[in-house]
């Protein structure tokens, strides 16, 4: 296993810090290992930390009073989460777990705000960030009000495959994702997605396998986005 320090010093935020700043970074973080479906924090738990992915992804979740799950965000290797501690959140507005066994880093609050005061560049990064993420949101939001579940779902596919697909030798693009928590990522039920992807996988389109979603016609599922585009376009048009 690699050092802390050598995670440190190959993530974007932190690789253009002094040697020195580096180290510290590394000897005031803690590294641990979070299994499958563990919780690193859960929503309304006191927002005092902040924390970088080194292996692994994870999901950052809300849940209704019903027990209905969204979910905001996936992030791997690199990303950082619970960063909102930085702009006044005093408790988590949210919950993060653990999609496959993962490495994180955790920094204390008081720590990172030491970082920044020292390095204001990084603060703009770190600013940089959260407009980032709003917009992401905000455009998801914009898909779950505007477009129908198919586009979404192609929306969505397109997305995590550019974030964290792994390309095959076939062509194809596998996705580390199950139909459950691809559900959650566009506000549908287990039982639409598990539908419109059978239809696609007798059009050729994906293949599924366990935990995971393969797109074997990038082509055909841009189409199939492109031809409802045009089909909603031109229903609202007439109204």
């Amino acid at each position: 296993m690699q050092t802390q320090l050598w995670y440190i010093k190959h993530t974007n935020l932190f690789s253009w810090l002094e040697d020195a700043e580096q180290q510290d970074i590394a000897d005031r973080s803690e590294m641990f290992t979070c299994h499958r479906h563990s919780k690193l924090f859960f929503a309304e738990e006191v927002s005092d930390d902040i924390y970088l992915i080194k292996q692994g992804r994870v999901k950052l979740t809300r849940t209704s009073e019903s027990g209905r799950e969204m979910i905001l965000d996936i992030l791997g290797p690199g990303e950082i989460f619970g960063e909102l501690s930085l702009v006044g959140e005093e408790n988590r507005s949210h919950s993060a777990e653990a999609l496959d066994d993962t490495l994180v880093c955790r920094i204390a609050l008081a720590d990172f705000e030491s970082l920044l005061q020292r390095h204001p560049e990084m603060a703009l990064k770190v600013i940089k960030l959260f407009g980032l993420r709003r917009r992401e949101l905000e455009m998801r939001i914009e898909d779950l009000l505007f477009q129908p579940l198919g586009n979404r779902l192609v929306i969505a596919l397109l997305w995590q495959a550019q974030r964290h697909g792994i390309s095959e030798a076939d062509g194809s693009v596998r996705i580390p994702l199950s139909q459950k928590d691809l559900a959650h990522l566009i506000g549908a039920s287990r039982e639409a997605v598990a539908e419109q992807i059978a239809e696609w996988k007798k059009l050729g389109l994906i293949k599924t396998s366990y935990r995971a979603i393969r797109i074997m016609d990038l082509h055909g599922l841009k189409y199939f986005f492109n031809r409802h585009s045009q089909e909603i376009q031109q229903v609202t048009g007439t109204v």
